[in-house]
């Protein structure tokens, strides 16, 4: 509580010490998020779907929330101070294991998750502090992450067009070994936008710089084309990135050489019917190949690395829901590294249908299967997924949704250690939740 006061009055120390002339306006918005989920076949740390003979997996219910506030301080017409504070990230009630991935603490509770400045330069806008980072393009491999940066919006350049560039410091070291001159790991990044009323499209260009290990030069680099498209009754939407570049080893350390090459994509196609709007959507990811490994110098070739498919990407409940620890692991890891490492082809037939002005209704029907499998004669089916859901506007800031999700578990997730067990578990989750907006 003494954190929440102190960061409340310092807010208000700055606005009171700003002189007159300044005529500093402050604004605040936010959100209260309240989650309950059952989901069988787990034990506290996301799914576990393979059981052992004679075991039966048990089940997991929990109740978590979050709450962040959005202070916005103008001081001039030029500069403005962003901040979004988190008083609790994802924090379960109780003693339940595991948490947010992207927690800044022990116990994911009361940090500031971004923190900047905008500032209105001749040359174009400038942002300097703790801004987004990965929110680019359809939700399609898009992180709520964030990190220490410079970006710049360059302003020559005119409309439909539109730039940006930015820097970031990830990982800052010391030298850690002698003639060791960077050990730090940076990342650069160029956008360009083209924009009309039916088109959002744009590229991305990013160089990462990873040398935090001294005796290796970790450098990768991302090409990543998207598109939103609208016309009357028809959507679109795309991705394609591809990861290429090379880790390169000292020559004292006796390892192989290895380069980046993977691809990942996602092509969306709908319709808007009056109060129905259904679309297909098809997203891949490439695995790793088993043969390629780090002792014969084979290629980087998986796509989701550790992250998985993306925090704001949730077609379906459960193999990119975030509560199952699949594809995405945005509160578990459970199953994220296994499938990470393999990879995904997913197909998903959805549909929404708006049934008043405060109640909509979703279903989806999905199969996917692994890109790779890195376990030999093992086979690649994730299984087929069913969801309905619904959200209902109680209020104009409060809605609640209901959702239910169904795996119809495919032979990848027969035993590693017997692959003729099929004892493996088809899954289901129910999640409700409250969401208040101010």
């Amino acid at each position: 509580m003494k954190k929440i006061l102190t960061s409340v009055a310092a807010l208000g120390l700055l606005a009171g010490l700003a002189p007159p002339s300044l005529a500093v306006e402050f604004t605040i918005s936010g959100k209260y998020l309240l989650e309950g989920a059952y989901l069988s076949g787990a034990r506290g740390n996301g799914l576990d779907l393979t059981e052992a003979a004679g075991e039966n997996s048990p089940s997991d219910a929990y109740f978590l929330h979050t709450f962040e506030i959005k202070p916005v301080m103008k001081v001039t017409d030029k500069i403005s101070m962003f901040s979004t504070i988190r008083l609790a990230d994802d924090t379960f009630w109780g003693n339940q294991p595991g948490g947010d991935t992207n927690d800044q603490g022990t116990n994911n509770d009361v940090y500031v998750h971004l923190l900047y400045m905008d500032y209105d330069s001749p040359v174009g806008k400038m942002r300097l502090g703790r801004g987004p980072v990965n929110q680019y393009g359809t939700n399609f491999m898009d992180f709520d992450s964030r990190a220490d940066q410079v970006t710049w919006w360059p302003g020559f350049v005119e409309k439909p067009w539109s730039a940006l560039l930015y820097t970031l410091k990830n990982t800052d070291n010391f030298q850690v070994t002698p003639n060791a001159s960077d050990t730090d790991f940076n990342v650069y990044v160029a956008r360009l936008y083209y924009t009309t009323d039916s088109l959002d499209s744009g590229i991305h260009y990013g160089y990462y710089n990873n040398m935090t290990t001294s005796t290796k030069a970790d450098r990768k680099q991302a090409v990543i084309v998207y598109g939103k498209y609208k016309m009357e009754n028809c959507f679109v939407n795309g991705e394609l990135s591809h990861f290429f570049g090379s880790v390169k080893q000292d020559v004292e350390t006796g390892l192989k050489n290895r380069d980046y090459d993977s691809w990942a994509g996602m092509l969306q196609v709908g319709g808007r019917f009056n109060a129905l709007t259904p679309s297909l959507m098809y997203f891949y990811a490439s695995g790793q190949d088993r043969n390629a490994t780090a002792a014969n110098g084979g290629d980087i070739e998986n796509a989701l690395g550790g992250n998985g498919t993306g925090d704001r990407f949730e077609p379906l409940y459960i193999l990119t829901g975030r509560h199952t620890g699949m594809l995405n692991n945005d509160i578990f890891s459970g199953q994220t590294t296994a499938m990470s490492r393999d990879g995904v082809h997913a197909l998903v037939l959805a549909a929404d249908y708006a049934a008043s002005n405060r109640l909509t209704l979703h279903g989806a029907v999905a199969w996917g299967k692994a890109d790779k499998v890195n376990i030999a004669n093992k086979d690649d089916e994730y299984g087929r997924e069913y969801n309905l859901g619904s959200a209902y506007k109680l209020l104009d800031n409060l809605t609640y949704e209901a959702h239910f999700g169904y795996l119809d578990t495919g032979d990848y997730f027969k035993s590693e250690t017997n692959l003729n067990d099929s004892q493996t578990e088809n899954v289901y989750i129910l999640t409700h939740s409250l969401t208040m907006t101010f």
